[in-house]
């Protein structure tokens, strides 16, 4: 590379800390200054915390992440990156709950290995969804290296000297996600990003610079390791990025980017096709639109009437005309902008239930039936099955009794997280999902479920917003919850309990 580029990437990677949004409402567009944005940072913290908004505001959960070893390949960078990885996350979802980090334990030999194991540690034998991987790619030193040297001597009697130096390093880090199932990369869910790291003078001084999304990032470091530093905005930056693409979220407004910056133009329209193809389209619109209140039906890839009503509904609130259609400007309007306020009734693909008695009998009147059956299980390793079945469309919620007393919701969970269940298709726990019910040392496991006419997890108080398969902190008994979500739906909430238990084997 010429002396002349490498100036010229100097001098276009100068930059800042990303602004915190204008409004509280992160779902608002942000607008950029006219000029390219330079932002001085010292760390991503208000990208995260504008991060952790966003999975409130889209209804992201039960996001399940074993985060491996971020290794140096160069071997020259002594720094704890997956800690660091492991931190950024930590900040993303201190109100949301919505992402569980494992990390990977030393004592597996590789991943295959860590998730068998995590299924003998599990209550119910489950595993993370997700792994995130990568490694530090690149550190060039020295690319571009300028020293400068002079003085003056009169005789014996007076000599004066000066030097100046300035070095130009690059460092680089990949992650990615893949999924534990198959092991394989999620497509389009990966991070790659370069720092340019400046010393000058007696390295005291030095300053790291990077671009993304049309801006500008620099740090400046009082501190010969800078290159430490360096690495935990890039790690910070990587993890806004990875997350916001696992979830297609809009994560550049975190960064203070805008949505016609062409970097992002062009994702989102990677997105909007990658998603039509591969049939993630229509359900990713189910699952907003119910989230937002126009829609209110299973997100299951199903074009009903009640999804084109919704969809026209919403365009019209946002000025884009009447029409049932999704193109790529309705997309982009949809994921980025601010949310509209919807309307009395979301349109519901379903025929509404008949209205709750008055007075006294109230609270013993759910509109909707549940019941639930012990079926035999498909595993031949002791684990135990259910099936849940409904009168009426619901939104159905699930929690299993633990060994030790404890409640863990398994369903929704991070297999399935439609919690909508017709009466023509009845649940299976676990089914095809991605866990077992096994027996404690009792033999048995506890199980109750929970029906609802309407989606209220987003509305849910803290006590009972953790992660799926995780102890509930604040509740012990299934009536503790029951109170909880009869509180949130203001209205009676169906439930029903059953007592799995192991058959004798012949």
């Amino acid at each position: 590379m010429s002396h002349k580029s490498i100036c010229l990437l100097a001098a276009v990677l100068a930059a800042c800390s990303p602004l915190p949004p204008k409004s509280e409402d992160v779902r608002a567009a942000v607008k950029p200054p006219d000029t390219t944005p330079q932002r001085n940072v010292t760390n991503f913290s208000d990208a995260l915390r504008c991060m952790d908004k966003l999975y409130i505001g889209y209804g992201v959960r039960d996001v399940s992440v074993v985060l491996e070893d971020l290794d140096d390949s160069t071997k020259k960078v002594n720094a704890g990156t997956r800690d660091m990885m492991m931190s950024a996350l930590s900040d993303q979802t201190r109100r949301s709950r919505a992402i569980e980090v494992i990390a990977f334990g030393k004592d597996a030999n590789n991943t295959v290995a860590f998730l068998a194991n995590a299924q003998k540690r599990s209550a119910f034998a489950v595993v993370p969804r997700y792994s995130l991987r990568g490694s530090i790619t690149q550190l060039d030193e020295g690319v571009v290296k300028r020293q400068a040297d002079g003085g003056v001597s009169l005789g014996s009697l007076l000599g004066l000297g000066a030097s100046a130096s300035r070095q130009f390093n690059v460092l680089g880090l990949d992650v990615a996600m893949a999924d534990t199932t198959r092991l394989a990369l999620v497509p389009g869910v990966v991070s790659k990003n370069l720092t340019t790291i400046t010393k000058e003078g007696d390295a005291l001084d030095s300053q790291a610079t990077f671009n993304k999304v049309g801006i500008n990032f620099s740090t400046s470091f009082q501190r010969s390791d800078g290159t430490s530093q360096s690495l935990r905005n890039m790690v910070e930056l990587s993890s806004v990025e990875l997350f916001g693409r696992l979830l297609k979220l809009p994560y550049w407004s975190c960064l203070g980017a805008e949505v016609n910056n062409p970097e992002i133009s062009n994702e989102i329209e990677d997105w909007f096709v990658g998603m039509e193809r591969g049939g993630e389209l229509t359900p990713y619109f189910q699952a907003q639109l119910r989230n937002r209140g126009f829609y209110d039906g299973p997100a299951d890839g199903t074009v009903t009437p009640a999804l084109r009503q919704a969809v026209a509904a919403y365009r019209t609130a946002v000025g884009m005309g009447g029409a049932p259609n999704v193109d790529l400007a309705f997309f982009t309007r949809f994921l980025a902008g601010p949310f509209p306020p919807p309307p009395a009734q979301p349109f519901s693909a379903s025929a509404p239930a008949a209205p709750v008695a008055s007075g006294a009998s109230a609270a013993k009147a759910p509109r909707i039936g549940l019941e639930l059956q012990s079926v035999a299980a498909d595993s031949q390793d002791g684990g135990l099955a259910l099936r849940v079945l409904t009168s009426a469309p619901a939104y159905v919620y699930c929690y299993a009794q633990t060994a030790a007393g404890t409640l863990q919701r398994i369903f929704p969970n991070r297999f399935v997280s439609d919690p909508r269940v017709d009466p023509a298709t009845p649940l299976l726990l676990p089914g095809k999902q991605g866990f077992k019910l096994l027996p404690g040392t009792s033999d048995s496991v506890p199980v109750a479920c929970f029906a609802t006419a309407r989606e209220i997890y987003n509305d849910i108080p803290a006590a009972l917003r953790w992660g799926d398969f995780h102890d509930l902190k604040a509740v012990r008994e299934f009536s503790d919850v029951h109170k909880i979500l009869e509180g949130v739906a203001r209205e009676p909430v169906a439930t029903a309990s059953v007592t799995l238990k192991r058959t004798a084997r012949r």
